[in-house]
């Protein structure tokens, strides 16, 4: 239940509000914000040929900030776990929060890496981190893995691999270092810049959201100015 309380502590807006929990004889219902817009994954499933670029980062930069939240929390960090399309929900005013934080840990530091020990299978394996797949020590990197498949989906339109199961996905990527094809004409180059460094094979060297959020906001801009760019063309013919 500390970690209940905890949770009702945290006040973000990019992050959906907890308010509590109904104790019922076999099961427990959290109760939060209510957001009638629908989840990221409602979203990308009217826009199956993927975001444009700028509505992709806006939307990436929302997500980021809320993890940044969570993972900067003193004393100890939030860690995730389980960041997927159905996990991140629509606010009236069009901006992401991140939710579900029923498989999320209360991090407590065993040594100067940062690392956790993994006790079970954790989250959903279509974005899931190799580490945690191997069932190894983890840290809050995992959470960047799955935050690059999301931008990578978001770009794309659908989920890579998605024919195959979950699971072959999850299992390609933790032993064969399997990642998302970023083949793809739509993609600024900052971009895939970015998602080779978010799912790298060494969490040790993923950035940190705060680092994430730096990066996306100088694309944001870059992709704001040519679009007022591209909208102040004039074409004058003599």
């Amino acid at each position: 239940m500390k970690e209940f309380e905890l949770w009702q502590r945290l006040r973000h807006p990019n992050i959906v509000q907890f308010l509590g929990v109904l104790k019922r004889s076999d099961r427990v219902i959290f109760l939060t914000e209510y957001l009638r817009n629908g989840s990221l994954y409602d979203i990308l499933k009217k826009n199956k040929r993927g975001l444009d670029p700028l509505t992709a980062v806006t939307y990436a930069l929302d997500i980021a900030r809320g993890m940044n939240y969570l993972h900067q929390h003193k004393p100890h960090a939030i860690i995730h776990r389980d960041l997927t399309p159905r996990n991140v929900l629509q606010d009236e005013s069009g901006h992401l929060k991140v939710t579900d934080f029923g498989l999320s840990k209360i991090a407590q530091e065993n040594d100067s890496t940062g690392s956790y020990k993994m006790t079970g299978g954790t989250g959903s394996y279509r974005y899931m981190a190799p580490e945690v797949y191997r069932r190894e020590s983890y840290g809050k990197s995992v959470d960047v893995f799955s935050f690059a498949l999301l931008v990578h989906e978001m770009v794309q339109g659908q989920p890579s691999n998605g024919r195959q199961s979950a699971e072959a996905v999850a299992d390609r990527r933790a032993y064969e270092g399997s990642r998302p094809s970023l083949s793809s004409a739509f993609y600024p180059e900052a971009i895939k810049t970015l998602l080779r460094e978010c799912w790298h094979k060494d969490p040790q060297s993923r950035p940190s959201f705060e680092e994430i959020i730096t990066q996306l906001e100088v694309i944001q801009d870059d992709l704001q100015t040519k679009k007022t760019m591209g909208t102040c063309c004039i074409c004058v013919i003599l």
